[in-house]
């Protein structure tokens, strides 16, 4: 579960990097998004938004609110006071020897307005040290400001505006504190003109062809790093490059290469202390096999890749806030069965695989199906893994299908949960990816298939919510995409996909959706070419999107690019 900062009617803000520096309040929420009603996350009327507990430390107190509101973890700063000449603590006093009540003298909202999803910057001055300041923003939540480090009557604080959800003027209300004394309030507004959701921030397409993209992540400062491969006359390639928020490539050239030899790219995800990890599929002879590498900031690499077997296919790839890396894909267990693996390598622990074989409850053999994996994430405290089990199912018919599979371990490698799709929503169906949700589960994402023929080519993208335990909440179709490749998690709550649109010349497609509804929150798609595909999504730390795929130009060539576009 991420953690989220709530400002009262506001809404949900991811807590990212540098900008949470600075004094706010931080509650671990399950979820926050709410639709129609916006901004997402109405604390007074939205029951989801309940915490089930925030941890203090030093310095810090938990303030529990009646019903739905957020449990809040409000960080005091310590006592600021100016300092003598020698060192000495001094609060300005009136002349019977008496401190002087807490008085607010300032307030600064910048920028004002803001014009985009972005960072609203608060300053307040008071006269005197010694006093603590909160703020609160649309009457929601107080929310603790800190000193700041060069003076004792300066404090600042931040907030988070994801976009459009956000446009019109809000109040921001100051007041200091000493003991039981409050100062007067000191309101100020600030105004938000974002572009319309869905809108494209910028497009850039790669200068090598013919390439494709295979995956995309963002970092905390909003650097993306961008993985794609390149079919040259040695073969295909592996390339990594670096943009910054705005699309400007970072590294010489048009990328770095990952692996020597055959390539194919498959997943790209920052670490926390800003290092990359790349899996990719190296082919030797015709006949592939994963490998692992892990990369400087700078894109080269720190050691030698982690190495699977001979026809061992690698497909997902997730890192967590402590470091630990998660990867799972595809091996043969017979001549004629693939099993699932997954492997986890803790940062502070040695690392595991785990195999898993789905048995028919019914046939109750094993080795029966093909076991395809397509992607593993953390969610909470387990590994959650997510593909496609092909072959004849016992409520089937004599024909093979694909059918969608979630598997839960623990972090110990215990299998915990597992479910395959029912046919009841449609015959064929797989998940391609897989991303937490924001209220303790997670959301898979692929595709069905209506009719009952093998193989079934009529498919369109699909979206399932599942709680913890492999219990599927909801089935959401998108009858406007054939496929869903990849899903993130929004900082504003919501989930984003990247696909295929059916108009396969718009085919670059991205959404984002809520649980809580049954149509998109935003809809982008680019402009013409022959042919789209969005296959990787991220969302940066105030939620814009950055979407990577590839597109088949007038001229046939084919190019990966990379699109940004404005969130909710």
């Amino acid at each position: 579960m991420k953690d989220i900062v709530c400002f009262g009617m506001l809404g949900c803000m991811g807590r990212f990097g540098m900008f949470f520096a600075a004094g706010l309040v931080v509650a671990s929420i399950a979820g926050c998004y709410q639709r129609p009603a916006w901004p997402p996350c109405v604390l007074e009327v939205t029951p989801e938004c309940g915490d089930s507990g925030s941890s203090g430390g030093v310095g810090e107190s938990e303030t529990e609110t009646p019903g739905p509101i957020a449990t809040v973890t409000m960080v005091h700063p310590t006592s600021s006071t100016g300092t003598g000449d020698d060192g000495s603590e001094s609060i300005s006093t009136s002349g019977s020897g008496e401190l002087q009540p807490p008085t607010i003298v300032d307030m600064t909202l910048t920028p004002n307005p803001l014009k985009s999803a972005g960072i609203v910057a608060v300053e307040v001055t008071v006269k005197d040290a010694g006093v603590a300041v909160s703020m609160t923003v649309d009457g929601g939540e107080p929310i603790a400001l800190v000193p700041a480090q060069d003076s004792a009557t300066l404090f600042e604080g931040e907030i988070v505006v994801f976009g459009e959800s956000w446009n019109g003027e809000h109040e921001v209300v100051a007041i200091a504190m000493r003991d039981e004394e409050v100062s007067a309030p000191w309101p100020e507004t600030f105004k938000v003109e974002a572009p319309a959701a869905g809108g494209e921030v910028w497009l850039d397409k790669s200068g090598p062809v013919p390439s494709f993209g295979n995956a995309v992540d963002v970092d905390d400062q909003g650097d993306i790093v961008e993985l794609f491969t390149w079919s040259g006359m040695d073969g295909q390639q592996c390339l990594i490059r670096r943009r910054d928020s705005g699309g400007k490539k970072l590294w010489a050239g048009d990328g770095y290469q990952v692996a020597p030899g055959d390539c194919v790219g498959e997943a790209v995800k920052f670490a926390p202390d800003g290092t990359i990890w790349v899996l990719v599929n190296v082919y030797e002879n015709g006949f592939p096999r994963w490998q692992l590498w892990h990369l400087g900031a700078g894109g080269l690499p720190l050691g030698p890749p982690e190495v699977g077997g001979l026809t061992h296919l690698g497909r997902g790839l997730d890192v967590n806030a402590d470091g630990d890396v998660l990867l799972c894909g595809t091996a043969p267990a017979t001549e004629d069965d693939d099993d699932a693996w997954v492997r986890l390598l803790p940062a502070a622990a040695k690392p595991w695989t785990e195999t898993w074989d789905y048995v028919d409850p019914i046939e109750e053999e094993e080795h029966w199906f093909n076991e395809r994996t397509q992607d593993c994430a953390f969610v909470e405290d387990r590994i959650v893994v997510v593909g496609e089990a092909w072959g004849k199912h016992h409520n089937g018919g004599l024909e093979s299908q694909n059918r969608g599979f979630v598997v839960e371990f623990s972090p110990a490698a215990a299998k915990l949960a597992e479910v395959v799709n029912p046919p009841a929503f449609a015959w064929h169906s797989s998940h391609q990816a897989v991303a937490p949700d924001g209220k303790g589960g997670y959301v898979a994402v692929g595709y069905n298939c209506e009719p009952m023929t093998t193989p079934c080519n009529n498919t369109r993208g699909a979206l399932r919510w599942f709680s913890l335990g492999a219990t599927e909440v909801k089935m959401q179709p998108v009858t406007n995409a054939d496929v869903l490749n990849d899903v993130a998690l929004s900082p504003a709550g919501y989930a984003v996909v990247a696909g295929v649109a059916l108009q396969i010349d718009q085919g670059f497609l991205v959404q984002a959706w809520s649980s809580d509804s049954s149509e998109p929150v935003l809809h982008y798609q680019s402009m013409q070419t022959q042919l789209q595909v969005a296959t990787g999504i991220a969302t940066d730390p105030v939620g814009f999107i950055v979407a990577g795929g590839y597109y088949q130009e007038a001229d046939d060539s084919l190019a990966a690019g990379v699109a940004m576009v404005h969130p909710y």
